[in-house]
C-alpha cells in the first residue's frame, strides 16, 4: 500500500503537468506498455498474466482518476435544485471536486454544502442551475426556473425528457442558455472513467458547449443525442434492461425456490444475471415505475419485449432447432460475430 501511495502521487505530480502543458490524461500507447510490462513479469513474480493484466488495470484506472479529478478550468457558481437527494447530492461533490462554488437549493436543507431556500436567490446568483428533482415534478420546476429569466445556464439531469421539451425548446427560442443531461451512471459512482454522459441538445448551442466544458477532462464519455430522439434510446437502455431484470427476479420468486437453491447450483450466467437483476430490486421503485410510465415509447418497446419471449418459448419447445439457432445467430451478428 505505501508503494501504491506512492505512485498515486507521482500521478497527481504528473496531473498538474499535464494540466499545465495541456497534454490528455489517458495515452492509450502508454497503457499498452504498462500492462505488457506487468504481465511480463507475472511468471517471475509466480501471478498469472491474467491477474498481473488486472492489477495493472486497477492501478491505471486509480492513477487517471485522480488526474481526471483535479480543478481545471474557470470555476463558476452552481446551483443545484434538489441538492440533497441522491444524484443531487452527488452532483455537489462532484462539481465542488472540480473546484466550483456550489449552493443548493431544495426542500430539505443540506448539511454539507451552502443552503439557499429562496429559489430566486438561489437562480439569481448562479452561473449554472442544475435540476435534479423527480420526474414527476421536474416540469414545474423547470418553469418555475425559466420564470425567473436566469442568467446562468439552465440544465436538467432527469432520466425521461419528454415532459420537458416544449419547455426546454422554448426557453431556448427566447435565447436562455439550456442543456439536458443524463448521467448514465448512478449516486454511488466514484469515478467518471468510462462512465457515458448522454447532453441533450434542444436548440441552445451555447448551452451544449457550456455543459462539455463542466464535464470535459473528468473521463466521462460525452454523447450528443437531440432531446427529442433521448427517450426512444432510454426505453431500450432504461426501459427494457429494467423489465427484463425484474421479469427475472419476479420470477425466481414465484418458482418456489429459495435463492440459496439457486445459488448452490449457480452457474456463470445464472450469477452475473442475479447480481445484475438483485441490484434492480434494491433501487427505488418509484423511481423505475416512472421511468416506464411516463416515457411515450414504453408500451412499444415492453410490447417487442413480451413478443420476443414468445418468440424464444416458441423455438424452445418446437421439435427441430432451427429457429432458436437462427435467434442465436442473429444475435451473434447483431454483437459484430464471435467474440
Amino acid at each position: 500500500m505505501d508503494l501504491i501511495g506512492q505512485r498515486m502521487r507521482l500521478a497527481k505530480e504528473m496531473g498538474q503537468h499535464k494540466l499545465g502543458k495541456g497534454i490528455p490524461v489517458r495515452n492509450q500507447r502508454v497503457e499498452d506498455q504498462v500492462m505488457a510490462r506487468f504481465a511480463s513479469r507475472a511468471k517471475q513474480a509466480d501471478v498469472s498474466e491474467e491477474a498481473a493484466r488486472k492489477i495493472a488495470k486497477i492501478l491505471l484506472h486509480e492513477s487517471e482518476d485522480a488526474q481526471f479529478r483535479m480543478p481545471r478550468g474557470d470555476p463558476k457558481r452552481i446551483t443545484v435544485i434538489g441538492g440533497s437527494g441522491k444524484m443531487g447530492a452527488w452532483l455537489c461533490r462532484f462539481f465542488d471536486s472540480q473546484g466550483h462554488k456550489v449552493l443548493v437549493n431544495d426542500i430539505v436543507s443540506s448539511t454539507s454544502f451552502p443552503y439557499e431556500n429562496d429559489l430566486k436567490r438561489a437562480v439569481s446568483q448562479a452561473d449554472v442551475i442544475v435540476i435534479s428533482t423527480p420526474i414527476d415534478t421536474a416540469k414545474d420546476m423547470l418553469d418555475k426556473v425559466l420564470a425567473l429569466k436566469p442568467k446562468g445556464l439552465v440544465m436538467d439531469v432527469i432520466s425521461i425528457k419528454a415532459p420537458l421539451i416544449v419547455s426546454l425548446r422554448a426557453a431556448a427560442e427566447k435565447g436562455t442558455k439550456v442543456c439536458s443531461l443524463h448521467p448514465m451512471f448512478g449516486p454511488d459512482t466514484t469515478s467518471l472513467i468510462y462512465q457515458n454522459l448522454l447532453v441533450c441538445e434542444c436548440g441552445s448551442k451555447e448551452g451544449v458547449a457550456e455543459a462539455h466544458s463542466l464535464f470535459e477532462g473528468t473521463g466521462a464519455e460525452l454523447h450528443d443525442v437531440s432531446v427529442e430522439e433521448h427517450d426512444r434510446l432510454m426505453s431500450y437502455v432504461l426501459g427494457m434492461s429494467h423489465a427484463l431484470n425484474i421479469a427475472f427476479f419476479n420470477a425466481l420468486v414465484k418458482s418456489g425456490l429459495s435463492i440459496k437453491e439457486l445459488d448452490d447450483a449457480a452457474s456463470t450466467t445464472f450469477r452475473h444475471q442475479r447480481c445484475t437483476s438483485r441490484r434492480v430490486a434494491n433501487e427505488n421503485p418509484e423511481l423505475y415505475y416512472q421511468i416506464q410510465h411516463v416515457n411515450p415509447h414504453s408500451k412499444e418497446t415492453l410490447d417487442l419485449l413480451v413478443r420476443s419471449l414468445e418468440e424464444i418459448r416458441a423455438a424452445a419447445t418446437a421439435g427441430e432447432s432451427d429457429d432458436f439457432v437462427r435467434i442465436m445467430e442473429q444475435g451473434r451478428a447483431y454483437y459484430g460475430g464471435s467474440e
